[in-house]
């Protein structure tokens, strides 16, 4: 008897090490957050040295940062489909170069708009090869550590503040500004070693169908069948052919379809593991990352109840019908395979873009209101960074003062992107039972954080003293990490793991317009006031908006128009 055609799939699937060299990828990705977001965050340091130099208003100067900071997100998608189609490794290095040529630009440079050109345009592109590389590459090596290893690496955004601020004021005061992008170019040029660390990592063919791939006239490889499996006899196994095994339910002798092999280099034999799954190794690669569903879910991926019961169809980044593979008998093995790997990197950079680009997610009301939520925070999150130096000095403070409060928001930034990181994962002891269900206790968290941070922002104009400041610099890097840590959980407890790749495209590209909208606003109210007091309100506003405004969806949950937690009912009934 036959063996019977089924709709099988043959997946390429990544193999994360959990661990390993993991943790030396972790470190690496570390180390770039601590660089870029450093260099971003603490920009606000030379905004004065800036504007004295060059004449310039609050408005203009600000469109440094903004453009820095929307060029980053707004070329998210892009870099994505790079990513995904020359590796980690090579975006991450060819962000690292242009970043350092933008730093020499900005170092030559004398007009505002030369800076603007360098820092806002050059090292914005450079910084957006780098920032996705460095997400995606970590949660590639991870899912039972996932939630830890990220939040390790996106903690160093706020240690990179700590770092970054107190440099470039002993420099600017000392040296001038100019050598800010000195200091700035020898730490990108770690970056360039850090995306040498990216190394590929191995992929396997799985099938959890039947399949068999094997000569089809000289019999290199005797099957034997022990138990309910058919197994290869090991004696006369050729180097030069190889098969694509899987377990037969039944004992007894069975026949197997047979399909013509050429020698494949890339190729090694594997037996079926315990899940019942066929496996052939592929080898080291280092693109299509981005063809896996889960690649921008920051959380623990094996809590999720969708990845639970499909993990080849999530981890897989590419797949090949059996159909398909019966259609090719008459080619070899690598040609196989080549087909599995063809619907991963090697596809078009526009094909990429345009699927994590698709506009039809914004049909979705839950995604709408959550990203136009994302929009008026992004608006609102990186003004007060850059003014709150200018607003010390305006009081009265020095420059060293100035970044000791951009240390302190480093400082509770790091504590709280850890903080909520951890806790995001897990159930609430609160009274009644209310704190089970982790996907509402997500959204709770993310909205008063939020609204928590817009109030404190628009009442930053009464923090008038060193300590008041340093106060709010905290409460403003505790709350605001919500932001950064939660957004791609609660993008799967909305609309699931399958659209998390297109609505994080879509996300990116809302974020990229605020944080270029905001800035040069926040700027023209200092500017036709006199002060920065309406600046933080317009921030504080936006900010305090974006999280209220969510609390919809939980009314909406209550009333029953959706399901938040369709992804996580059958681990809140497990407790």
């Amino acid at each position: 008897m036959g063996l019977k055609t089924k709709k099988a799939e043959v997946n390429l699937v990544p193999v994360p090490p959990d661990g390993g060299w993991g943790w030396m990828v972790v470190i690496a990705s570390f180390l770039i957050h601590v660089i870029a977001d450093g260099f971003v965050y603490s920009f606000g340091t030379l905004a004065d040295d800036l504007i004295k130099e060059f004449n310039a208003s609050n408005a203009t100067t600000s469109l440094i940062i903004s453009v820095l900071t929307g060029l980053t997100l707004g070329s998210g998608p892009l870099a994505s489909a790079i990513c995904n189609k020359y590796g980690c490794r090579v975006t991450t290095i060819t962000g690292a170069v242009i970043s350092l040529i933008g730093c020499f630009c900005a170092f030559m440079s004398y007009s505002i708009y030369h800076i603007m050109f360098s820092v806002g345009i050059v090292m914005g592109i450079g910084f957006g090869l780098m920032y996705c590389p460095a997400i995606v590459v970590v949660t590639m090596y991870f899912e039972r550590w996932r939630s830890l290893a990220t939040g390790i690496a996106v903690s160093g955004a706020g240690v990179g503040t700590v770092v970054f601020a107190p440099i470039n004021v002993y420099l600017s005061t000392n040296y001038g500004w100019r050598y800010v992008f000195v200091a700035t170019g020898v730490a990108i040029i770690i970056c360039f070693f850090c995306g040498l660390v990216f190394r590929p990592l191995k992929f396997e063919l799985v099938s959890d169908e039947p399949i068999a791939i094997e000569p089809k006239n000289e019999p290199i490889i005797e099957l034997t069948t022990s138990g309910n499996r058919v197994e290869p006899d090991q004696k006369r196994f050729s180097k030069e052919s190889t098969a694509l095994l899987s377990p037969v339910s039944e004992p007894g002798e069975k026949n197997v379809e047979v399909f013509e092999v050429r020698p494949a280099r890339s190729l090694t034999h594997l037996e079926p593991d315990e899940e019942g799954q066929a496996h052939i190794e592929v080898g080291e690669r280092e693109s299509g990352f981005i063809n896996r569903k889960d690649v921008f879910y920051t959380g623990s991926i094996h809590d999720v109840e969708e990845f639970r019961e499909h993990p080849v169809k999530y981890r897989s980044t590419g797949s090949l019908s059996k159909e398909q593979i019966a259609a090719r008998k008459s080619i070899g093995s690598e040609d196989v395979v080549q087909d599995v790997l063809d619907t991963t990197g090697e596809e078009n950079i526009s094909r990429t873009v345009n699927r994590m680009l698709d506009l039809s997610l914004l049909a979705d009301p839950k995604f709408l209101l959550f990203s136009f939520s994302n929009l008026l925070t992004s608006v609102g999150f990186n003004s007060p960074l850059y003014f709150l130096p200018l607003h010390a000095e305006q009081l009265g403070l020095s420059k060293e003062q100035g970044s000791s409060v951009l240390a302190f928001y480093g400082i509770f930034n790091t504590v709280g992107r850890l903080l909520f990181g951890l806790i995001a994962d897990h159930r609430i002891p609160l009274p009644y039972g209310i704190g089970n269900d982790t996907a509402r206790n997500r959204l709770w968290i993310y909205n008063v954080s939020l609204a928590i941070c817009g109030i404190i922002t628009m009442i930053c104009y009464m923090f008038n003293g060193f300590f008041e400041l340093t106060v709010y610099g905290g409460l403003f890097g505790f709350t605001i990490a919500s932001y950064v840590c939660l957004t791609s959980v609660i993008l799967v407890d909305l609309l699931g793991l399958e659209k998390l790749t297109n609505a994080f495209g879509l996300l990116l590209l809302w974020q990229g317009v605020g944080t270029v909208v905001g800035p040069p606003i926040s700027g023209y109210l200092a500017d036709i006031t006199g002060n920065y007091v309406m600046s933080f309100v317009f921030c504080g506003a936006n900010l305090f908006i974006s999280g209220i405004m969510l609390f919809a969806l939980l009314c909406c949950q209550k009333r029953g128009f959706f399901d938040l937690d369709t992804n996580r009912k059958t681990l809140d009934q497990k407790y």
